[in-house]
């Protein structure tokens, strides 16, 4: 794993250097730290960048938009709170108060202990081939007729089987919710919802069915279960 640390505060780079260190979600990283000479820096490669917002000479929040890897988790650092808002159009994994930068970081760590857990789960959409498919790759399921369709990023999987049967097993997974007869979708791909439709981040948007009363409760259920 590669981390990035970006901060022209040098003390405050390398405590949170060291706190990282010390924590087992990064154990065997290598941890890159730069104080100067940001627009220079080659950052595509890191899995996790920890950004300060206010740099003396340039803007974390600029950097973070020229990031070309939407794996990469953004990590923004800050003195003032209310620069969160500042963000809401980046993909932002975490936002560390300087104030009480300890108390952050344990809720970080965490974060991440949850996440690495939900990226190893995975369902069975093939018996025969044994072919799996990781959870968090599941952008939505549609159900047709005798059959079912796992939706990726990058592919397509049918299986024979019926909505009720995957509802059964996705469901109970707090990232998954069945909003109509035929759909079910992941939350994490959510970026508009509402008690009538649902848009993911392939612009598809789905209708909610009258069923589905507790969607918006389920939806903030799985972003607190994230925080």
């Amino acid at each position: 794993m590669k981390i990035g640390i970006i901060d022209d505060d040098t003390q405050f780079s390398q405590v949170i250097k060291n706190k990282i260190e010390e924590n087992t979600c990064f154990s065997k990283s290598s941890i890159d730290v730069f104080n100067n000479d940001f627009k220079s820096l080659q950052l595509k490669d890191y899995d996790y960048l920890f950004i300060d917002i206010l740099l003396m000479k340039d803007n974390g929040i600029t950097i973070a938009k020229s990031i070309d890897n939407k794996n990469t988790r953004i990590i923004f650092m800050s003195n003032n709170e209310t620069l969160v808002y500042d963000c809401f159009d980046i993909a932002l994994y975490f936002f560390i108060r300087k104030t009480s930068y300890e108390d952050d970081l344990e809720r970080l760590f965490i974060k991440i202990d949850k996440d690495q857990a939900e990226n190893h789960k995975q369902y069975l959409v093939d018996k025969k081939n044994n072919q799996y498919i990781n959870l968090k790759d599941i952008i939505y399921v549609q159900s047709h007729r005798n059959t079912c369709t796992f939706y990726t990023e990058d592919n397509e999987y049918v299986q024979y089987t019926t909505l009720k049967k995957c509802s059964e097993e996705l469901c109970s997974n707090v990232a998954f919710y069945k909003i109509n007869s035929y759909t079910i979708i992941n939350f994490k791909y959510v970026t508009k919802i509402n008690n009538q439709s649902v848009t993911l981040m392939n612009s598809q948007t789905f209708n909610v069915s009258r069923k589905s009363k507790d969607i918006i409760e389920k939806y903030h259920a799985y972003r607190r279960y994230m925080q």
